[in-house]
C-alpha cells in the first residue's frame, strides 16, 4: 500500500509504515465497538482514508514543529496520519462523541504518538476559551460540514496570519459562493484551492486555503448548535 504515497512524493520511514499498519488493524479491530467507518477494505482505507489525510503535504507548507487542531477528527482523520507524516508536529483533535475520542486515546497510545491533545466537546464552547482561542498555526477538517458553517466553527481556534486547510469536493464551488458572508465576518480570505487526484480512479479531493486576517469579533462562534440552524 506504500507506493501510493511513494506515487505522490511522500516518503515514509520504517517507523511510519509499521504505525500506518498498526492504525488500520486498530481501526478494523475496533470499527463495531465504536462505529468508526463505513470504509473497511485495505486499499480503500490507505487511498480514501490515509493517502487523503496527507495531501497536505503536497501544499507549500512545512507542517513539522507547528500547532495543528483538526476538528470533527472522528476517528482520527486527518489528525493521526498527519501526526505520523510529521513526528514534530503539536496536534490537538476536537470531536463531540467521546467514545471517538476513546478509541484516539488508544491508537495514540499503540503508536507510541506525543504532542497530541484530544479534546471531547463542541467547536462553539472550546473556540470561546482563551486557552484554545487563536492558539494553532493551522487548522484542518474534512468532510464535517459546508464551508459557511465550518468557518464559524474553526478560525476562531486559528492565530492571525494562520491557515484553515479544509478537505473539500464535490460541491467545493457552489460552497465558496455560498460563504462568502461568512468569510468576510471570519476576517478571511480563500489563498487557493488546490486539487488532487486520488490513485486509480478512487476520485479528486480540493484542499482549500484560507488564511485569516484579522480578529474576530468575541460573538463567534455563536452558541453550540445556532450555527448550524442558522449558518452565515
Amino acid at each position: 500500500m506504500n507506493q501510493y504515497f511513494n506515487e505522490l512524493g511522500i516518503d515514509l520511514d520504517d517507523t511510519m509504515i509499521k504505525q500506518f499498519e498498526i492504525f488500520y488493524q486498530l481501526l478494523i479491530d475496533e470499527n463495531e465497538k465504536y462505529n468508526l467507518t463505513a470504509i473497511t477494505d485495505l486499499k480503500d482505507v490507505y487511498i480514501k482514508h490515509f493517502l487523503d489525510s496527507v495531501l497536505i503535504q503536497k501544499l507549500d507548507f512545512s507542517m513539522n514543529g507547528k500547532h495543528v487542531i483538526d476538528i470533527g477528527t472522528g476517528a482520527g482523520f486527518p489528525a493521526i496520519p498527519l501526526k505520523i507524516v510529521n513526528p514534530d508536529m503539536r496536534i490537538t483533535g476536537l470531536d463531540a462523541l467521546n467514545k471517538r475520542i476513546g478509541f484516539i486515546k488508544m491508537v495514540q497510545e499503540k503508536l507510541n504518538l506525543k504532542d497530541i491533545e484530544l479534546i471531547h466537546g463542541r467547536a462553539e464552547d472550546f473556540g470561546q476559551m482563551p486557552k484554545y482561542r487563536e492558539k494553532y498555526d493551522f487548522a484542518v477538517s474534512r468532510a464535517v460540514a459546508e464551508l459557511r458553517l465550518l468557518l464559524e466553527l474553526v478560525m476562531p481556534f486559528v492565530n492571525i496570519n494562520g491557515y484553515f486547510i479544509a478537505y473539500k469536493s464535490l460541491k467545493t464551488k457552489t460552497e465558496l459562493e455560498d460563504a462568502s458572508y461568512s468569510l468576510s465576518e471570519m476576517k478571511s480570505k480563500l489563498i487557493d484551492i488546490v486539487e488532487f487526484k486520488l490513485p486509480e480512479d478512487y476520485g479528486t479531493r480540493d484542499m482549500m486555503i484560507i488564511q485569516k486576517m484579522g480578529n474576530i469579533n468575541k460573538k463567534y462562534p455563536r452558541k453550540p448548535g445556532t450555527p448550524k440552524k442558522s449558518p452565515l
